[in-house]
């Protein structure tokens, strides 16, 4: 039975066992080699050895693979590949030792001629490792001709490598025989095969682009680690340019198993962003000064008479320690910005993210900040604690930066660690609290929008109660007193030729119902504008409201001041009422709840009206922390309805109303 990774019993044992055969074929390579006393120096000239660390390293990190992810094919790939070198390894190995013992001919030959070709099969499942990278899948149907093409030309690659033996054996009984090919055809075939190769390299590339580019954070980092197990060896063959000995180029190689088997089992295990930016910074940095050091020498010597091999060097040296460190803040900029985006430029970083903040809206923030940081997770969050948006996968590790507005906070940016990282770096910091600022402003100017969207839709909902609990009150009340009223004038009229007294007590109850018609409709006009106002003006009003709050409810006289100008100017009828309204309900509050001994209550007539509630009472001793209620939200909405505001706070009330054009 499988688990979810597919590990069964049986794939455990043909990877064991897998290994072991490749293990064995190493072992015997490397005691034929020992036997035979070949010397460390020909051990190097000849690659004697390559191929035995090449079927000792693959197939152990494929194992690996195959253990912990059996249905990716990779670690099956790098098991194969490992055990054709294995076999070239320990025919190499048996062939000395064979020519040394004079084994027959052709026991060697053959040997050799099958060691010789294993390598090559092998190299064609190596070949597909980097087509089916990290998750043993292609990109998508439409690459599978580049897998049929190269098993296709594997008889072309045996027939013209299979020649490549470097002469280790030529001239001797171990020689190993060829493929037939006909004669004059090998040029031709060489010039197929260096196309065929070209073209194999570029599907190479296009594929891990595509794969980089169209992956997700997680996808990318395995990328990356098969990047950086290629580094070595790209590093080895520019070296070649400059002369290096080809021969290192083969060890280059070990370290790529060790890169895949990290990318597709522990892809996670430090930040690979830091190996790879490394890496490349002092890699090129090493190329460059090889390059110049050899031009410049090659330049100079050919100028400088008589003593070119004194002052050349000098000169060079010069030129190259003023040139270091520019080429490094240039290089690392590069590598940098690939790799970690824009965080070393935080000015560029907020700006970009402005642009899609400016473009979108803050829903689109996370996915900009994750990719100008190269963050695998970042969301925004508001007090409410609704979440504004989100981009990528939250990690183990995550970092909080409180968003502030105004002395307060109004949300808060979360986003997610790389891999290996502990806490952000300084140069993330510097960026996200750059763009704390105007992410702050941008969260509360939301909110605000919000609340102000959700108080439209209170007050359309409330004037349409208002027009609902109106219409009732005129169908079933003033409705039908008024229908019973001009039904009783009827009788009145028809009872009076012939029956006066009856016909006067039907008016006599017809004078009732109209009193009670008009106590009706009174109560309907107060319910829409306070009567006092009309009666006693704002002030008024306010001074009639404020003795009755003489007394608060335990007993306990208080004091309510008014002050405000002699004579107040012709209001317009909506800021008399919302001024009369947050005026009432502060005073009412102040009563109540403020354990307050004096109320002050300040009007002031400028470009606008303000309207100031003072008290000077304390909270009480189980009391904690104040919260705004029902009321505060309503004298809050009423201010905002005619364009002013109004602030509550523990013990005051202030609130500006707008004049200008409101009627």
């Amino acid at each position: 039975m499988e688990d979810r990774h597919g590990r069964t019993r049986r794939r455990a044992v043909t990877a064991y066992v897998l290994l072991g055969l490749a293990l064995l074929q190493v072992a015997v390579g490397v005691g034929a080699l020992a036997v035979a006393g070949v010397t460390p120096g020909d051990l190097i000239r000849y690659d004697m050895v390559i191929d035995l660390a090449v079927g000792f390293a693959y197939p152990v990190c494929g194992t690996v693979i195959a253990l912990q992810r059996p249905r990716n094919p990779i670690g099956w790939l790098l098991t194969a590949y490992g055990l054709g070198h294995a076999f070239t390894g320990l025919s190499i190995g048996l062939a000395v030792a064979g020519l040394q013992a004079g084994w027959p001919r052709e026991v060697l030959g053959a040997l050799t001629t099958v060691g010789r070709h294993t390598w090559i099969v092998g190299t064609t499942a190596f070949v597909l490792v980097f087509l089916l990278f990290p998750d043993g899948r292609l990109p998508d149907r439409r690459w599978r001709w580049v897998l049929v093409a190269q098993v296709a030309v594997l008889p072309l690659s045996l027939a013209v490598w299979g020649r490549a033996d470097w002469g280790l054996f030529r001239g001797t009984a171990a020689q190993a025989s060829y493929l037939p090919v006909p004669a004059g055809s090998l040029p031709l075939l060489r010039n197929l095969q260096t196309a065929d190769s070209c073209l194999l390299l570029v599907a190479v590339c296009g594929v891990m682009i595509l794969r980089y580019r169209r992956g997700g954070e997680q996808d990318r980092r395995r990328m990356l680690w098969l990047i950086a197990g290629m580094m070595p060896l790209a590093l080895s063959l520019v070296l070649q340019i400059f002369g290096f000995p080809p021969v290192y180029t083969s060890y280059c190689t070990l370290a790529m198993p060790i890169a895949i088997m990290i990318a597709v089992v522990r892809h996670e295990l430090l930040d690979i962003r830091l190996v790879v930016s490394r890496s490349l910074l002092y890699g090129a940095l090493t190329v460059g000064v090889v390059a110049a050091y050899v031009g410049l020498v090659t330049f100079l010597q050919s100028l400088l008479d008589p003593r070119p091999e004194l002052l050349g060097p000098a000169l060079i040296t010069v030129v190259l320690a003023l040139g270091f460190e520019p080429a490094r803040r240039l290089l690392q900029r590069t590598v940098d910005r690939a790799l970690y985006g824009d965080r070393h430029d935080p000015v560029r970083a907020v700006s970009r993210i402005g642009e899609r903040l400016a473009g979108t809206g803050i829903g689109a923030v996370p996915e900009a900040v994750g990719e100008a940081l190269r963050l695998p997770y970042v969301r925004v969050e508001a007090k409410s604690g609704a979440a504004q948006g989100s981009w990528g996968v939250p990690g183990d590790l995550l970092h909080t930066v409180p968003l502030d507005y105004d002395g307060r906070t109004v949300g808060a940016l979360v986003v997610g660690l790389r891999p290996g990282e502990q806490q952000p770096a300084p140069a993330d910091l510097a960026v996200l609290e750059l763009l704390a600022v105007p992410l702050a402003a941008a969260l509360h100017a939301t909110d605000l929008s919000r609340q102000l969207q959700l108080s439209r839709e209170r007050i359309v909902a409330a004037r349409e109660e208002e027009r609902r609990r109106i219409r009732r009150d005129l169908h079933d009340g003033l409705g039908p007193t008024l229908a019973g009223a001009a039904f009783q004038t009827d009788a009145a009229r028809n009872l009076l030729a012939f029956d006066q007294e009856r016909a006067g007590a039907l008016l006599a109850e017809l004078r009732a119902e109209i009193g009670g018609a008009v106590v009706e409709v009174r109560r309907l006009v107060d319910g829409l504008r306070p009567p006092d106002l009309d009666q006693l003006g704002l002030l008024g009003a306010l001074r009639e409201r404020a003795a009755l709050l003489s007394w608060r409810a335990d007993g306990v006289p208080l004091q309510v001041r008014i002050r405000a100008p002699e004579r107040l100017p012709a209001l317009p009828a909506a800021v008399e009422v919302a001024a009369y309204r947050i005026a009432v309900e502060a005073l009412t509050n102040a009563a109540r709840h403020a354990r307050a001994s004096r109320v002050d209550l300040r009007i002031e007539i400028g470009d606008g009206l303000r309207l100031e509630v003072c008290d000077d009472g304390s909270p009480a001793p189980d009391e904690t922390e104040w919260q705004p209620g029902v009321g505060i939200t309503s004298m809050q909405e009423r201010a905002a309805e005619l364009g002013g505001h109004c602030v509550a706070g523990r013990g005051r009330v202030t609130a500006t109303l707008p004049l200008g054009g409101t009627t």
